[in-house]
């Protein structure tokens, strides 16, 4: 009954950024922002990896993160709000009526059709927002220094501060993924990809469960996106483009879906192999890129993320007793 109450993943989150936290002075300056940037594109890929559980390839979710990333810039730019928080939720607010008006309609679709009509929603916030002088057009929109909930940090706190914000608001995201998944709306999710019409005879609608799960990846694209503008203090249209989005589900395949630790694995790992393939390789590190995707998908098909349960069967298997009795 004890192991019960203890979720070894909300575990894992918690400590972890508890950890971060602590370890903030003693990690140069290049390290936290890469992880800051690495968190942020960590959640719309955590938002592909719940639509994917459903059997659903999703490449909008550059949309969303565009959404979250402007709405904390022209809230700064236009109505000089200079709340994180605040913008984290206006954000989300707004992906969240996108995808429920968008959802009525794609709702409907699955495979190669679902994938296109995102893309062409992606690309179309693209084409709008590089037209018009509201989003700065190709230049995009600054971010400066930001409040959280009325407390103004200094410039010698602010690294710190931002660093905090995304580091906990990933993990309350990651945290009320999870149990989204693991509860019984999750688990259908995960069963559409297997039989929509055995669900359609138990009860249950297969397009509006795809409706919810596609919100819920919009706000967690959203929210993506704010923090990167945080981190950044930069918001551009190209967080709309679709190698973005396309980005968001080449993490997912070299981390691969076993819990919602894996798109943040995925994310850093390719933010750390990015960063030495073009300082070492500057001409070649999209090759050097393709070459990794090519060895985890001959080697490792379940994905980097599938090791945090390979660990976890080894743990406990050492912890468990023998089944033939003690050694002599």
């Amino acid at each position: 009954m004890k192991n019960r109450l203890i979720d070894p993943t909300i575990l894992a989150v918690a400590a972890g950024a508890i950890a971060l936290s602590f370890a903030y002075p003693a990690m140069p300056g290049w390290v936290t922002f890469l992880l800051q940037i690495a968190i942020a594109a960590s959640l719309p890929a955590l938002g592909c990896m719940i639509l994917l559980r459903a059997g659903l390839l999703s490449f909008g979710q550059g949309f969303f993160y565009f959404v979250g990333a402007y709405a904390l810039a022209l809230l700064y730019q236009h109505f000089g709000i200079t709340d994180a928080f605040l913008g984290i939720v206006v954000g989300a607010v707004v992906s969240a009526v996108f995808a429920g008006l968008l959802g009525f309609f794609i709702a409907r679709y699955r495979g190669i059709f679902f994938a296109m009509l995102t893309l062409a929603i992606t690309m179309v916030a693209y084409g709008i927002a590089v037209k018009m002088d509201l989003f700065g057009r190709s230049d995009g929109l600054n971010v400066g220094r930001l409040t959280y909930l009325g407390f103004s940090p200094s410039r010698e706190q602010s690294g710190f501060a931002l660093f905090l914000l995304c580091v906990w608001i990933w993990a309350v995201f990651g945290v009320l993924t999870h149990l989204y998944l693991r509860s019984r709306f999750g688990k259908l999710i995960s069963a559409i990809e297997d039989n929509e019409t055995r669900i359609e005879y138990l009860g249950w609608s297969v397009k509006k469960a795809v409706h919810i799960n596609y919100m819920v990846a919009a706000v967690l694209g959203s929210a993506g996106g704010a923090l990167v503008a945080a981190s950044a203090h930069y918001a551009d249209p190209s967080l709309s483009y679709w190698t973005t989005s396309g980005e968001f589900v080449f993490i997912v395949l070299i981390s691969g879906q076993a819990n919602v630790l894996s798109p943040l694995f995925g994310s850093v790992f390719l933010e750390l192999m990015r960063t030495y393939a073009t300082a070492y390789f500057p001409d070649e590190w999209q090759l050097i890129l393709g070459g990794v995707m090519l060895v985890i998908i001959l080697f490792l098909p379940s994905g980097l993320g599938h090791l945090f349960v390979l660990g976890r069967r080894v743990l406990l298997n050492r912890q468990s007793p023998s089944q033939t009795g003690p050694r002599s």
